[in-house]
């Protein structure tokens, strides 16, 4: 299981919406959501304030995994030519 899916489950075991857990463990909502995203992984301080907030034993997560997303990938390189810079001078006639 995923940490945040196991987060997101002691959450809800609990009662708790994310912004009542954020504050209980003196995170910001949205610290709260991309750990359960799977977007961010914690320190090992937020999983020991998470636990406290929850009620629950750092071991409640044992066993879990990060989930590493991949870095986006790169934009190609623009293989069109820039334009021709244009002269300046007396207009052709």
């Amino acid at each position: 299981m995923l940490f945040g899916e196991k987060l997101k489950e002691l959450r809800e075991a609990a009662g708790l919406t994310q912004g009542a857990l954020a504050e209980r463990a003196g995170m910001h909502l949205f610290g709260v959501a991309k750990l359960e995203q799977g977007v961010r992984e914690p320190a090992w301080s937020t999983v020991q304030a998470i636990c406290t907030a929850l009620g629950v034993k750092c071991s409640a997560f044992e066993g879990t995994t990060s989930a590493k997303r991949p870095a986006p990938a790169k934009k190609p390189a623009s293989t069109k030519k820039p334009a021709a810079a244009k002269k300046k001078g007396a207009p052709k006639k």
